[in-house]
């Protein structure tokens, strides 16, 4: 694989981590690699086996077709629940935040 490909690959890991809100070390354990491993990919210094393809697919709930070219996921449409989420208070925002999260981890 070319480093340019790499390159884009690690991008597409650190966009979705920071979507979902995940420092690189929580991001590591839940796909079960080593931080210093999941830091080298989101930089492009690494390549990465099908196992971990297969978990990094799996614990940040995208495509493995997206994390390689970058096609292949429609996230959806989110107004109704950003329209829900309009109507919060601080503190309901920041439960919502926090079970949403939850909820994606379990999935």
């Amino acid at each position: 694989m070319e480093k340019q490909q790499l390159i884009e690959i690690g991008q597409r890991l650190r966009q979705r981590r920071q979507e979902l809100g995940l420092t690189r070390e929580k991001m590591s354990e839940l796909a079960d690699i080593g931080t210093g491993y999941y830091g080298q990919l989101e930089v492009g210094t690494s390549q990465m086996s099908i196992d971990t393809l297969i978990k990094l697919s799996q614990s940040m709930h995208l495509p493995m077709e997206y994390i390689i070219y970058g096609s292949g996921y429609d996230p959806g449409d989110a107004s109704g629940v950003q329209e829900l989420l309009s109507r919060c208070t601080e503190r309901e925002l920041k439960l919502a935040e926090d079970v949403l999260k939850l909820f994606l981890m379990k999935q």
